[in-house]
């Protein structure tokens, strides 16, 4: 009969368990929240431009010539700090989907 490998419960193991899974839970909640506020701009300026304060063009603009001119850098930040990020890790999963979630 195979024998299980148990892994050994040392503070070693915990901690390489429980950081991952408390950033994924971070990270998760603060893309919900991300999104929230994102969706309730959205329609902030959805009503704008229904009752004609605002136009497209008006909106677009400023939007398209932020990412012109600071994409490159925001591209390059965003990879940066995602490279900190254990995404290969189920307990990272898990935390991310739970954060995501609840």
């Amino acid at each position: 009969m195979p024998t299980i490998a148990v892994p050994d419960l040392s503070t070693a193991f915990i901690v390489a368990a429980v950081v991952p899974l408390v950033l994924g839970f971070l990270v998760g909640t603060v893309i919900k929240q991300a999104l929230k506020v994102g969706a309730v701009i959205a329609i902030i300026v959805l009503l704008l431009i229904f009752v004609g304060v605002l136009t497209p063009s008006q909106v677009i603009q400023p939007i398209l010539s932020t990412f012109k001119g600071s994409g490159p850098q925001v591209l390059t930040e965003a990879k940066r700090v995602s490279s900190y990020l254990p995404y290969s890790s189920i307990t990272f999963l898990i935390g991310l989907a739970v954060g995501f979630y609840k």
